[in-house]
């Protein structure tokens, strides 16, 4: 569906809802590190897809960087395999998303999921029958090659299943991209929830946790509510910071995009909808980790899984605050977590304004 946000953002001011309890996220003090090893494998591993200087510009994002604050208690070697796989993953998203190359093709994407189902058996894909997919695939496989010995087997079949899990919300989101439907705000969250790829990461915090299986007292019930609100927290909090950058290339794939397009919002209604579902899922999640500790007690598998998610969710906020992904090319942090924005074209400006100010100044 093509819309044109350009005449809607340009030098709109909004208000992003509070993230205090999730910034700053713990860092490494090795993280620099772990990012230097992660883009020098990138610049070999990586060349064949993209052209050096678009290599050179998605590394400076830093999705490396991303890998380190959602994992941040990872064994480095470990942690340098997830992070190489993130940048594999961003190249990747970014062709599912592009309608000049994957995003144009939901049978292509399907494909590579098949693709994917056979590295996972164990089997060597060499030569698939799309030539293209053997470019795409050789540094897959390296990556899941070396993450294969930091996972049990319970945990790389979790794994499989959220990879297989994110391809399929992929493949939806080419056919809905496509299409001129408008999806409501639930039915467009259903999707998103597989697209997002968060599940991959939760199912790599598996390995960082005491194994579920050999707990006295059954879990799940706890666990599985800790996931879902971890899950549409990061989620949505991705769909605010990403807006900008999707609205600009005219992208409405997007819970903010979604309010605007189905219920008629404005863009700060649309943001305020949105954060409020944030705001909402972080609540829930801290109440459900400090009674999962209190009924299953601190030292359960679940609760210590439960604090793993805690790191994920700050450090995706931490990040989004900091990746020029989303805030432009020219964007450079300066260590504060300011709440005004203005979405400009091309960036994201993060400001010194506070709301009352544009209330003053009749920007709100």
């Amino acid at each position: 569906m093509a819309v044109n946000f350009t005449h809607i953002l340009a030098g709109t001011y909004v208000l992003l809802p509070s993230f205090e309890h999730c910034v700053p996220a713990l860092e490494r003090p090795d993280a620099e590190q772990v990012v230097a090893d992660s883009h020098e494998w990138c610049r070999q591993g990586l060349a064949d897809l993209l052209p050096p200087a678009e290599l050179a510009t998605l590394l400076a994002e830093r999705a490396s960087l991303w890998t380190i604050l959602v994992l941040p208690n990872a064994p480095y070697e470990f942690l340098v395999a997830a992070a190489r796989y993130t940048e594999y993953l961003s190249i990747l998203d970014n062709a599912l998303v592009d309608k000049d190359r994957l995003g144009s093709d939901a049978a292509y994407a399907a494909e590579m999921k098949a693709v994917i189902d056979v590295l996972f058996d164990g089997e060597t894909v060499d030569k698939p029958a799309n030539e293209e997919l053997t470019i795409w695939f050789k540094p897959l496989r390296d990556c899941l090659t070396t993450l294969r010995a930091y996972l049990t087997p319970a945990v790389w079949d979790s794994f499989h299943r959220e990879v297989e899990r994110f391809f399929i919300g992929c493949v939806e989101e080419v056919f809905y991209r496509n299409s001129d439907t408008v999806y409501d705000f639930d039915a467009y969250l259903r999707m998103r929830r597989n697209s997002v790829g968060m599940g991959m990461y939760f199912a790599l915090g598996e390995a960082l946790a005491p194994p579920f299986a050999t707990e006295a007292v059954d879990g799940t019930e706890f666990r599985e509510r800790l996931l879902g609100h971890a899950l549409d927290h990061i989620a949505l909090a991705n769909d605010l910071f990403s807006f900008r950058a999707e609205a600009d290339a005219n992208d409405t794939v997007n819970a903010v995009a979604t309010l605007i397009l189905s219920e008629n919002r404005t863009v700060q209604d649309a943001f305020d909808r949105v954060g409020l579902e944030v705001q909402r899922n972080e609540n829930a999640f801290r109440r459900t980790l400090h009674e999962t500790a209190a009924v299953l007690g601190p030292d359960h598998a679940v609760s210590a899984y439960g604090g793993l998610l805690w790191h994920m969710m700050c450090g995706n906020v931490d990040w989004s605050y900091r990746t020029t992904r989303y805030n432009g090319e020219r964007h450079q942090w300066d260590g504060r977590y300011r709440q005004i924005v203005q979405l400009q074209h091309g960036s994201t400006l993060f400001t010194d304004k506070s709301y009352r100010d544009l209330v003053t100044d009749g920007l709100a």
